[in-house]
């Protein structure tokens, strides 16, 4: 009858092969999908885009939302900072404007998914724009107050 410390080592054998198994397995397909030639029929990636008049629609909202934040860059007060920023981005990003632009995104099926990209660009730069003013504002302040 085999001792226990021999099962032991033995199941510990079999559970690192089969690990090791498993990791050079996962790192092969990993390699083969990210260096791979592309499978004849594989979608194109350039058919994710959307359709033209969908993509200048939301490339005026992004350069609108670039805009406010280079309007708001530097400023402490976080109440001016949004001002500026709210300012700067119009008039894309008021109400009207913005449905006209989206508009076109609406009869492509990944419209919806790059309308909510961008307004998640937008949501993420006034959070920015928060953490810019709430916690590099008191520190800008007083470095500030050394030189003026």
């Amino acid at each position: 009858m085999a001792s226990p410390k021999r099962i032991t080592s033995a199941v510990y054998a079999v559970f690192t092969v089969l690990a090791g198994i498993f990791v050079v397995s996962s790192t092969y397909q990993i390699a083969v999908a990210v260096f791979a030639e592309p499978a004849p029929g594989a979608p194109n990636p350039s058919s994710t885009q959307v359709p033209p008049a969908c993509a200048e629609g939301l490339k005026s909202l992004a350069a609108a939302v670039d805009r406010g934040l280079a309007a708001s860059a530097g400023v402490t007060d976080r109440a001016e900072a949004e001002k500026r920023y709210q300012a700067a981005r119009s008039p894309e990003w008021d109400a009207a404007r913005q449905q006209e632009l989206v508009q076109p995104c609406t009869s492509d099926a990944r419209g919806a998914d790059a309308v909510a990209a961008i307004t998640r660009f937008d949501r993420a730069a006034v959070g920015a724009l928060r953490h810019q003013t709430d916690e590099l504002g008191p520190v800008r302040r007083a470095a500030l107050s050394f030189i003026r």
